[in-house]
């Protein structure tokens, strides 16, 4: 069966033409659908990425305040770090002050006491005084000789030079004679070495 189309052709076209307009109506709704989508999510895109950036921006700024709140432990844990190796420094070349002083007392022959006796690690090398009161002046000698052979640890040598400065009675005529009446000043050099000991 055969359809017969009555229309004339002009009335054709018009249809024809009517299909490929709302065709084309139904690509332009869908095309500007899609690009409405395209922007909200281009928007959405932004929000989400602006609301990251505060977020991130709010945590730096929270994380540079706790850094702040830290230099100032950091700068005295720098300190106390920097006390300690000077600490570390000290004791590793401190002595014992005390040996040194029995070393020469206990060399002092009977009959002598130490009067005044200057230890000072800087002054090891250098020349010194050390003063010895004695009972008499032959006693002066000993303790030159007695210097002269003390050792710490009963190893290293004290003094690398001893030597009389000067020896003085301190006697007067009209008391009585005190019990150490001579006076010994010595030059002494302590030694380097005894610094270790």
């Amino acid at each position: 069966m055969e359809v017969i189309n009555l229309l004339p052709p002009e009335e054709k076209r018009e249809l024809a033409a009517s299909r490929t307009n709302t065709l084309l109506l139904r690509y332009s709704v869908l095309t500007l659908g899609v690009v409405i989508l395209l922007v909200l999510e281009v928007i959405g895109m932004n929000l989400v990425v602006d609301l990251g950036s505060a977020q991130n921006q709010a945590i730096i700024q929270e994380n540079e305040r706790q850094t702040a709140s830290y230099s100032d432990i950091k700068k005295e844990a720098d300190q106390f770090t920097s006390d300690l190796k000077i600490a570390k420094t000290i004791l590793s070349k401190q002595f014992s002050y005390t040996t040194l002083m029995f070393t020469v007392a206990n060399s002092l022959p009977e009959g002598s006491v130490l009067e005044s006796l200057s230890i000072d690690p800087s002054s090891f090398g250098t020349k010194t005084s050390l003063i010895v009161r004695t009972d008499s002046a032959q006693k002066a000698i000993s303790v030159k000789t007695a210097l002269q052979e003390a050792k710490v640890n009963k190893t290293v040598p004290l003094f690398t030079s001893v030597s009389f400065q000067s020896v003085t009675d301190t006697r007067e005529e009209d008391s009585p004679p005190p019990k150490y009446p001579f006076t010994a000043q010595y030059n002494v050099i302590y030694s380097k070495d005894a610094l270790t000991q």
